[in-house]
């Protein structure tokens, strides 16, 4: 059973908590997975080793109280962790703005659940007023990202040329999509 201060939100089938030691194992079957790295900023990882430091990096954060977040995707039938969802960047302005990021492991992707836990972070992000915006960029040729936004109810803004890098250090075109708080539909968690 998991420590319920450390859970961020639940889903009929998800929980989003903070990262723990214990999910490294998880953490590094899908990181170390170049067909899952290719469209991230961090490059596939190598070793068990560098799961554990990114834990104990994320678990660092934690302890400086910002609105900003890394947190494990958890399956509640298996208590296996599936991905992360991170709140990458908040601006104030005009009444707040936060960029959300998402991995998911590819065995469980196809199924919904990233689309479950995306509009779940839509309502942890309504309900706690961090922002009134929400935004979410992935490389052009990340369809299946982009379904995930188009599925959640995100709206399409346009192209950023050249504005993202990957693991492989090149520049791409990001796909930019949209959330306004009065859009963000009423899922109960």
């Amino acid at each position: 059973m998991k420590n319920n201060k450390n859970i961020i939100f639940e889903t009929e089938r998800l929980i989003v908590r903070k990262w723990q030691d214990s999910d490294a194992d998880d953490l590094y079957e899908y990181a170390s997975n170049e067909d899952v790295t290719k469209f991230l900023t961090f490059p596939t990882y190598q070793s068990k080793q560098e799961a554990y430091e990114r834990i104990a990096f994320v678990k660092q954060q934690y302890s400086e109280n910002s609105i900003l977040g890394d947190y494990c995707i958890e399956h509640r039938a298996t208590n296996k962790v599936i991905g992360a969802i991170t709140l990458v960047h908040y601006t104030p302005k005009n009444q707040g703005e936060v960029e959300i990021g998402y991995v998911l492991n590819p065995k469980f992707q196809g199924q919904g659940f990233m689309t479950e836990c995306l509009l779940g972070m839509f309502q942890h992000v309504k309900q706690r007023q961090i922002a009134k915006r929400i935004i979410l960029e992935c490389d052009v040729e990340n369809i299946k990202s982009s379904n995930v936004m188009k599925r959640a109810g995100m709206t399409f803004e346009g192209v950023l040329r050249k504005a993202g890098a990957n693991n492989y250090h090149t520049r791409h075109d990001l796909a930019l999509y949209s959330i306004l708080d009065e859009e963000i539909k009423g899922v109960s968690l």
